[in-house]
């Protein structure tokens, strides 16, 4: 045959075939370009909904109570879709659209989470999009006949209790420590509270705390921000008003739509005292927790709320979760508790989210099924130990598949929740420090005190339409050391227990942090309270 000839049915073969195959290649580039772009859109979005709500409740005074959460939380949803719709609106997406590829958003709280997605509302019968009730991090644990009681967790070390416990009914909270490193009380007020006490061989005793606030006149003009002494009285911070007469018998205020509301108080009640109290009450609570259930609970006391046995993946075993020890110290993360708690609220999360995606799938219009993907142990770390939110996005189209994929983005700067490493420790050289930096260790003459990172943030004062000012709590400037080396700060497990690699003194540092991780709960807004 000629060459010719060959030739022409070379063409005629390979032409075909090499057209299916850049069609082919073309449509899987096209696909891995959608999916990047897509799981990029999904993970800025829920970070934008995750900055709404810190920015929300930063500058919401109520933000702790339920129906002003609620407001806060519903804005958050309401940036998440209008973020996710900005971007996606170049592939011909709609935020109406949109919705329907979005079988549920998450968002964990201190001690429960809501969950928005879309459901029948019993009294329209109508299907909507909305926030279920809220739901806490519970477990039921039954022994025998006569113990069948509720247990609430939190994302830290405190737990409310309810039910029966041989043959008694219960119903009590507080936070949970090794009592026996609460020692020596002295001192003890009017309310029966010590005046200071040693934690773990650290003295905890009163401290004077100070920060900036913008004050507006009875002109409506916003004054130069001036530093103001305060403490937390009643559950909220009073203020001494030294511009007052100077003295301390001045008068003190708190500080109420950007003004002074003047009350009556005790100069000696502005001392600050809830990390010993603090730990005075969480010794009470733990002892009497430990008494109750010391002897007698394991994980494999847990059960559904029908009475089956629970299913957690990490069990305990015959370990005692309320005996407290060295080893079970339910401040350390590797202690038996903690590793109960966060198995208990992963499990929680896990079931009421797969009925919530099942029962999208029951009202949904889409022939897409939706599924429950499965999180990294890295990803459910993040989730029981963070405020945050869990975004689901499936069953978008691109090309030779569909589109399934979540993002999870946690914050510690909120009102929610003290995390281990939401308080910074201030120096006298007008830096701010994260706990675990390594300056601090070898400049421990210079620390000053320690408040939460919110104390950093800038907040905003609106003085009338168009005119806003700006001022810091705290004028402090974050450590270069700890921006660069965030990768090799100490850890703050070691800075609690003690017991730093290098073996080095940091009892200043655990004192001024462990009294302030301890003030900062105390003062926080619990609905078990």
């Amino acid at each position: 045959m000629k060459l010719q000839g060959l030739t022409i049915i070379f063409i005629i073969i390979i032409l075909p075939i090499s057209l299916v195959l850049s069609e082919y290649v073309q449509a899987q580039i096209q696909t891995i370009t959608n999916q990047t772009t897509y799981s990029t859109t999904l993970r800025d979005a829920t970070y934008d909904a995750v900055k709404s709500f810190q920015l929300n409740t930063v500058n919401n005074k109520f933000s702790s109570i339920s129906d002003s959460k609620l407001r806060d939380l519903e804005a958050s949803i309401s940036t998440f879709y209008n973020s996710l719709a900005m971007a996606m609106n170049v592939s011909g997406y709609t935020q109406e659209d949109l919705q329907g590829y979005i079988p549920a958003v998450v968002y964990t709280l201190y001690d429960g989470y809501y969950i928005y997605s879309k459901y029948t509302n019993q009294s329209t019968k109508q299907t909507e999009y909305g926030v279920k009730p809220y739901i806490y991090y519970t477990a039921r644990y039954v022994v025998g006949t006569n113990c069948d009681f509720v247990i609430n967790y939190t994302l830290d070390n405190y737990i409310s209790i309810k039910g029966i416990v041989n043959n008694n009914y219960v119903n009590e909270s507080g936070f949970l420590i090794n009592p026996s490193k609460v020692t020596n009380e002295v001192g003890m007020d009017s309310n029966g509270y010590p005046t200071s006490l040693n934690y773990d061989g650290l003295t905890i005793t009163s401290e004077r705390l100070k920060e900036y606030l913008i004050i507006v006149n009875d002109k409506n003009e916003s004054m130069p921000a001036t530093e103001y002494e305060y403490a937390y009285h009643n559950n909220n911070k009073v203020y001494f008003d030294k511009e007052n007469n100077g003295t301390l018998n001045g008068k003190y205020f708190i500080y109420s739509s950007n003004r002074k509301m003047y009350i009556e108080v005790k100069p000696e009640e502005l001392y600050q005292t809830s990390a010993v109290r603090y730990y005075h009450e969480a010794k009470k609570f733990s002892n009497y927790i430990q008494g109750l259930l010391g002897d007698m609970i394991t994980a494999q006391h847990a059960v559904n709320p029908d009475g089956t046995k629970l299913d957690i993946s990490i069990n305990t075993g015959s370990e005692k979760l309320f005996n407290f020890t060295s080893e079970n110290d339910p401040m350390l993360e590797t202690s038996n508790f903690n590793e109960h708690r966060r198995e208990i609220i992963k499990s929680s999360i896990q079931t009421n989210l797969q009925v919530a995606i099942n029962t999208y799938n029951g009202v949904s219009t889409s022939t897409y099924e939706f599924a429950l993907p499965k999180l990294s142990e890295i990803e459910w770390d993040k989730v029981v130990n963070n405020i945050g939110v869990i975004s689901f996005m499936q069953g978008i189209p691109i090309g030779s598949k569909y589109f399934n994929d979540y993002c999870v983005i946690t914050n510690n700067k909120n009102k929610e929740y003290i995390s281990k490493d939401s308080i910074c420790i201030t120096t006298s050289d007008n830096e701010f420090h994260k706990v675990g930096c390594k300056k601090l260790v070898k400049n421990q003459q210079l620390i000053d005190g320690a408040y939460h990172i919110l104390d950093f943030e800038r907040q905003n004062v609106k003085i009338a339409e168009g005119n806003t000012s700006y001022f810091y709590p705290r004028k402090n400037l974050q450590c270069y050391d700890c921006i660069i080396n965030i990768g090799k700060l100490n850890s703050i497990e070691d800075i609690i227990s003690g017991n730093l690699e290098s073996g080095e003194d940091i009892n200043i540092l655990r004192t001024k942090y462990l009294t302030a991780l301890a003030r900062e709960k105390y003062e926080l807004y619990k609905t078990t309270k």
